[in-house]
């Protein structure tokens, strides 16, 4: 889950949504300080020469006395906004999780069935070269020397099953880890 947490793409790209929409809530919030400004002008004026050189400078601040609430309700939109992202972040990171425990449910499964099929093959060989054997003398029939080759078939049918499995849970591991 910390590997998801940290190199899953689609949770990467919904914790920046969540950063974004905590930098409106700052921005929101900063907007109800008053505007400090500087301002400096300069000029030439006069009728004859030499002309006289004006210089002023002023500071100057504003501040908006009643906006009709505007920020206020801006502030509060902007939370409501993070908390959807937040909470974007919180059910992706829920169901990565559900994914990585339904992946590693199914490699355990798959873990355990490996050499239960490793041994249902066994058997399976087992069995067919008994029939076989007794085929050979003539106290079997074919249709169990052929009921026999069957099981074995399926035997072998189900291991490449497991091993498939047990693949298909890894990928699904890595899948939900954020891994290519």
């Amino acid at each position: 889950m910390e590997l998801a947490r940290r190199d899953h793409p689609g949770l990467r790209a919904l914790k920046a949504q969540e950063l974004a929409a905590s930098a409106a809530v700052d921005e929101a919030i900063a907007s109800l300080y008053p505007e400090i400004g500087l301002q400096a002008k300069y000029g030439l004026s006069g009728g004859n020469f030499p002309l006289i050189w004006n210089w002023s400078a002023a500071l100057q601040s504003t501040m908006q006395l009643f906006t009709g609430h505007r920020q206020t309700w801006r502030i509060r939109e902007a939370v409501a906004l993070l908390r959807e992202a937040r909470s974007r972040v919180t059910a992706r990171e829920q169901q990565i999780y559900q994914d990585l425990q339904n992946a590693l449910n199914q490699l355990d499964s798959a873990t355990q069935r490996l050499p239960l099929t490793e041994l249902l093959v066994k058997q399976a060989q087992e069995s067919l070269d008994l029939v076989s054997e007794r085929y050979r003398l003539g106290a079997a029939s074919a249709v169990e020397v052929t009921d026999a080759q069957v099981a074995l078939t399926g035997a072998r049918a189900e291991k490449v099953q497991a091993k498939f499995d047990y693949q298909a849970a890894l990928a699904q591991i890595k899948h939900a880890v954020g891994e290519e």
